[in-house]
């Protein structure tokens, strides 16, 4: 590859499918047409020697290849955006920036409908993606840039971050409305004779086996799903419980929520970002209006 001849626009290509893993969407998230996209990929092909992306059941999938590239080119776009406008600032009415933060299903039903209405009303051409990933990804994924934001109780962001808090979502237990043998109160004792639906998303479960092993009980957890609405969803059909952050059963109607009969802190939810953006003028905005967003009445 010789950098005096390469389209620096196909960086932008290339970062687009890789997210996306499709090339529709990509040539939507990017601004193309899909035929001037697939064109950009193949000359993107030649130029890397490399078939960069393979057509599998699952979608576009990177290559080794890919891989290896997408950290510093996600590094060198973020550089370049940042360079174009410092020197003017950041202003929410004209840009057309995407952030991208990190937070769980739970943290989207949260944060996404306060901070959409916000950003439709100040910044109408700025665009917004959620991404998720396993926790042991977020500092990677922040100090390359992939995401502006990770927002959580995620307390193992330490070294090179900085934090904000936005807001405490106290942990509850949910039980379908016509449960059985649940009707507004629940003991330890019907909590541990009860089965449960593990959540792996989040801190939840972590504290619940936490407080049980002081006492040297365990639950009777009979399925384990990935993501909060899942579990809300099962449980409303199901006489199976969970123990889930209060926001996450924020809409669920076909759930009665109850205190969890265990001793376990708050979820202590904040904005995370690595110091590589603090300075940025657009983290700063977008950290700026999170800050203003007023969270804790949806979790009372």
């Amino acid at each position: 590859m010789n950098i005096k001849t390469f389209d620096l626009n196909l960086l932008r290509v290339f970062a687009g499918i890789y997210a996306e893993r499709n090339v529709s969407r990509a040539a939507s998230a990017v601004g193309l047409s899909q035929p001037a996209m697939s064109n950009a990929l193949l000359r993107l092909r030649k130029a890397c020697s490399d078939a960069l992306f393979v057509r599998t059941t699952r979608g576009m999938e990177p290559t080794t290849l890919a891989d290896e590239l997408i950290g510093p080119v996600r590094q060198a776009l973020a550089i370049l955006q940042h360079s174009l406008e410092k020197p003017h600032g950041f202003d929410p009415k004209k840009s057309e920036r995407t952030f991208k933060i990190l937070m769980s299903d739970a943290g989207e039903s949260a944060v996404l409908p306060r901070l959409m209405s916000a950003m439709l009303r100040d910044a109408p051409n700025v665009r917004l993606e959620t991404v998720r990933r396993p926790n042991e990804q977020y500092a990677q994924i922040l100090q390359s840039g992939e995401a502006d934001l990770a927002i959580g109780n995620l307390s193992f962001l330490k070294s090179g971050f900085y934090q904000q808090r936005l807001f405490g979502d106290p942990y509850c237990c949910i039980a379908r409305k016509r449960h059985p043998s649940i009707n507004g109160t629940l003991s330890l004792q019907q909590y541990m004779q009860l089965q449960h639906v593990s959540i792996a998303t989040g801190n939840a479960d972590e504290l619940v086996e936490r407080a049980l092993s002081k006492k040297r009980a365990k639950r009777q957890v009979i399925l384990r799903v990935t993501h909060y609405h899942v579990g809300v969803d099962i449980v409303e059909g199901t006489n199976l419980v969970a123990t889930v952050p209060r926001n996450a059963a924020h809409n669920a109607r076909g759930v009665q929520v109850l205190p969890v009969p265990l001793k376990i802190p708050a979820a202590d939810v904040r904005q995370f970002w690595h110091r590589r953006a603090h300075k940025d003028p657009a983290n700063q905005w977008l950290r700026g209006m999170l800050a203003r967003l007023e969270f804790e009445q949806l979790v009372r």
